[in-house]
């Protein structure tokens, strides 16, 4: 009898389990947008616009890149089902507004979007349509040649979304900055792997100060691209410069040579440095300056003021990925 009670009693309790399981409502997805509403969008972009870098190898042969993804950020199906109808502006102004890059000439690149056509040249708009079941469209941009690109430049290109149908609201994601620089094949940001300064006080005397000595493991080393061969070093005071010895502890940046460029010749991968702002720097006589494709590593030997308080430096920099 005891068993029996104690079966009837599961039976019970799992009749009980089954109704509450039935009585549970279920989970539903949370709707996307706004109260309901359709926001359309550029992905990345804000108000004022936001600035997307693009960097694109110096080279003759055409490159495309990603401009912006319009999108539309739906609350259910039936709005994704609709077709809907945006466009978006070609936003000269916005690249003036935020200085610092020239508009890259019409004529050195081409616009090129699916569902989508453009009005009104160089600062016209663009007519975008999504088909049902479609929630983004991309803007690639092509730039057939970039040697005709200075690059030394940052070049911009404005996208800004003006309107949207099917009640759509327009999100504050909406401007972007497309910027663009052309970059040669030893652009880049450096990893120092070893080095040593020498200060001199006048010709072989060495400073012996806290500042001359081992340099391996400072701060990476940019590549900035000015030419198809050419990289400068970026100045005193800005990411990417020289540091001299034992940075972790000095923190000293090298003065005085601003405009230190590195260029390889292609046939024979040998370095000539030089540099705008002192017209001595200069290879260092006897020692290796050289760019060794398989590594993707630089080794430097460079000197300064050789009448003076002479400075000698030796690098080598391996390469850790693009800026």
């Amino acid at each position: 009898m005891k068993y029996l009670n104690l079966t009837k009693s599961l039976a019970v309790v799992a009749m009980l389990s089954l109704a509450f399981s039935a009585c549970k409502k279920a989970k539903v997805a949370t709707p996307m947008g706004d109260a309901g509403q359709t926001l359309v969008k550029l992905l990345g972009g804000g108000t004022p616009a936001a600035v997307a870098s693009r960097p694109i190898d110096f080279v003759a042969t055409p490159t495309t890149v990603v401009a912006v993804e319009v999108r539309r950020d739906i609350p259910n199906e039936t709005e994704l089902n609709k077709t809907m109808i945006v466009t978006v502006k070609d936003d000269t102004a916005a690249v003036t507004a935020a200085g610092g890059r020239l508009h890259l000439p019409a004529a050195w690149y081409t616009y090129a979007v699916a569902g989508g056509t453009k009005t009104g040249g160089q600062g016209g708009v663009f007519t975008i349509t999504f088909q049902p079941g479609e929630f983004s469209k991309t803007i690639f941009v092509t730039v057939p040649n970039a040697t005709l690109l200075n690059p030394s430049s940052l070049y911009g290109l404005g996208f800004t979304v003006l309107t949207a149908d099917q009640g759509a609201t327009l999100s504050t994601q909406k401007s972007v900055i497309v910027e663009i620089g052309a970059k040669n094949p030893y652009d880049g940001i450096y990893s120092v792997e070893s080095g040593w300064v020498t200060r001199y006080t006048s010709p072989g005397v060495p400073a012996g100060d806290a500042i001359s000595g081992d340099c391996t493991g400072n701060p990476d080393v940019y590549m900035l691209t000015t030419g198809a061969y050419r990289c400068n070093i970026p100045p005193v005071s800005t990411t990417g410069g020289l540091y001299w010895a034992n940075a972790a502890v000095n923190n000293s940046m090298v003065a005085g040579i601003d405009g230190t460029s590195a260029t390889v010749d292609p046939s024979t991968n040998l370095v000539t440095m030089a540099c705008t702002g002192n017209a001595t720097l200069t290879n260092w006589a006897g020692k290796t300056n050289n760019y060794v494709p398989s590594t993707k590593t630089f080794n430097l030997a460079f000197r300064w003021n050789p009448t003076g308080a002479v400075r000698e430096y030796e690098l080598v920099l391996k390469y850790k990925g693009p800026r």
